[in-house]
């Protein structure tokens, strides 16, 4: 497995929860980290607290992900403080309640312009900053062991699922997964792009500890997962097989595969 010392990654939505996790994973494995929140200051000043309690730098970036222009600014500033960015973990996500066929504009916008809006103008701006860093495609390809950018974005179930009521959320989450594919062979051979595609692992504030823990039977684990596993995920996909490209890595338990 490959170290990260030494890598600077970039973390949307990287404050809290899923975000916050990943962030704090990749720092204990050697990576310094761009903290992105759109809303949560408190959380970011304490999730860059703790990366530097582990002995790496952390710096904090505020952006509105929901507009094109921010998420471009968020590439810029993110490059601007260590003097480049290795790895683009596109984490920030809304999860809008829209049922189909009565979703608004409003609806749809919120839930793609966060979901695969940013992602996509991120990838762009970042991916070109990634290649011209790696220099020309042959000569780089050639190395015994190249060093890979990385951009990995965190989609759900619902990218393979129609999720009725979230209608727009699982639009936007089908479509980043085909941006992942884009991605890959768009910025390779400098620029490796996967998915992660998990599935329950962390409590909405607004369930109960009974409904949740009722994913449990339904799961052929009997198990919920957890944003810790999400983020062990991301490092396997940065620093295991440089083969996998383009690919979704499930973290699920199986439950995708059940009959319903």
């Amino acid at each position: 497995m490959r170290s990260l010392n030494g890598k600077i990654a970039l973390v949307t939505g990287g404050a809290r929860r899923v975000g916050r996790a990943i962030a704090l994973h990749l720092a204990a494995h050697g990576a310094d980290i761009v903290i992105h929140h759109g809303h949560s200051a408190a959380e970011a000043e304490q999730t860059a607290h703790d990366i530097r309690q582990l002995g790496r730098q952390a710096a904090i970036v505020q952006a509105d992900l929901a507009q094109w222009a921010e998420a471009e600014r968020l590439a810029a500033q993110a490059i601007a403080v260590f003097g480049r960015v290795d790895i683009l973990v596109n984490n920030a996500a809304s999860f809008v309640k829209a049922r189909y066929p009565n979703a608004s504009e409003a609806d749809f916008d919120a839930a793609l312009d966060v979901n695969l809006k940013a992602p996509f103008a991120l990838g762009q701006s970042i991916g070109r900053h990634m290649i011209a860093v790696r220099g020309e495609s042959a000569a780089f390809a050639s190395q015994p062991a190249p060093d890979y950018a990385n951009i990995i974005n965190i989609t759900d179930e619902s990218a393979f699922r129609a999720f009725t009521g979230f209608a727009t959320h699982s639009l936007s989450k089908a479509a980043l997964l085909a941006l992942t594919r884009v991605q890959a062979v768009s910025l390779g051979p400098h620029v490796r792009v996967n998915a992660i595609c998990p599935g329950v692992v962390l409590k909405p504030d607004a369930q109960s500890e009974a409904s949740w823990n009722a994913y449990r039977t339904r799961n052929p684990m009997r198990a919920i997962g957890s944003a810790e596993q999400v983020a062990e995920a991301v490092l396997f996909l940065l620093s295991g097989p440089p083969f996998v490209n383009g690919d979704c890595l499930m973290l699920d338990g199986g439950e995708i595969w059940m009959e319903k």
